[in-house]
């Protein structure tokens, strides 16, 4: 069965291609939200703040009622089918255990380095992609909010075709291969195409900005999340950062202190209150520069959209 999806993180460009799904304006018949277990603290256009998962049960799955149109809010399983940790839950085992290999945010290293990203692929993409599977898909094309200024945010793939309006995409996955040259071990990063999945970005192709996608539900009466990254997120902006709640902040705080100095939610990597004030002093110092919110900093096409 082939399956036309849309990868729905609740944010403004997200819900732009929600609605549009639910109008049958672009070819998705369901919409995928993967649930992360650790967005609790996200700010509504509205003002509002609550969890990903009440704007979900209280915005998405309404609209999708009301056009008859399939919305899924799905959790990644391990080989035996388990439902695995929610992101905040892991974290704090992984910071309880004292060993911090584990760790799959992209925490900032106290020795300049960084962590391997690998918490999008472990709880958003194969949350997707195995309901995609369970749904009996053979092959899954899937639309991705990716604004017209993201380019530089679009994952891996090679140009196929084009289906009317639409830009297709072979998803593909990077694959690092290593070879022995004159003695010494030689890695090279390839990419190696995902057979069953394709993709498109439907805002790029329309020519769509973060402000247009705003102004789009704005006139629709839609609210939408003003951003929809984990609540520990270390790619969150200052923006993000000062919408953060002082509760969530202060959790963060004692979660940052487990690592004993080793790891940080900010690329300051000093404490996450001190590196709050810093930027913060940056920005009365240079109020140009923080002007307008910065676009999400993770390279990643699926978070934060």
């Amino acid at each position: 069965m082939h399956l036309e999806s849309l990868s729905n993180g609740l944010g403004g460009q997200s819900m732009v291609l929600f609605d549009m799904a639910c109008k049958r304006l672009i070819p998705a018949t369901v919409s995928l939200t993967a649930d992360t277990g650790w967005e609790f603290d996200r700010t509504w256009s509205n003002g509002r703040r609550a969890s990903s998962k009440t704007y979900f049960d209280e915005i998405v799955v309404p609209l999708g009622q009301k056009y008859g149109f399939d919305c899924r809010f799905v959790q990644a399983v391990d080989k035996d089918k388990n439902p695995l940790p929610g992101l905040l839950e892991y974290t704090w085992q992984v910071a309880n255990s004292g060993n911090f290999k584990g760790l799959n945010i992209p925490m900032f290293g106290s020795k300049g380095g960084r962590v391997t990203q690998r918490c999008t692929d472990k709880m958003k993409i194969r949350a997707c992609r195995q309901e995609a599977r369970r749904m009996g898909a053979t092959t899954n094309c899937n639309a991705q909010g990716i604004h017209l200024g993201e380019a530089d945010r679009r994952m891996s793939g090679r140009f196929l075709r084009m289906e009317g309006k639409w830009s297709i995409y072979q998803t593909q996955i990077a694959v690092t291969e290593k070879k022995e040259v004159d003695g010494k071990i030689i890695k090279t990063k390839t990419f190696a195409d995902i057979k069953w999945i394709t993709h498109y970005y439907p805002l790029v192709d329309l020519q769509m900005n973060r402000n247009a996608c705003q102004r789009y539900l704005v006139d629709l009466k839609i609210p939408y999340l003003l951003s929809s990254e984990c609540d520990g997120c270390p790619h969150k902006d200052l923006a993000r950062w000062e919408r953060t709640s002082p509760e969530v902040l202060s959790e963060l705080v004692r979660l940052e202190a487990k690592f004993n100095g080793e790891f940080f939610f900010t690329d300051r990597r000093i404490p996450l209150l001190e590196a709050i004030e810093a930027m913060q002093k940056l920005r009365a110092s240079d109020p140009e520069k923080y002007a307008a919110e910065a676009d999400f900093g993770c390279q990643n096409a699926i978070c934060g959209v």
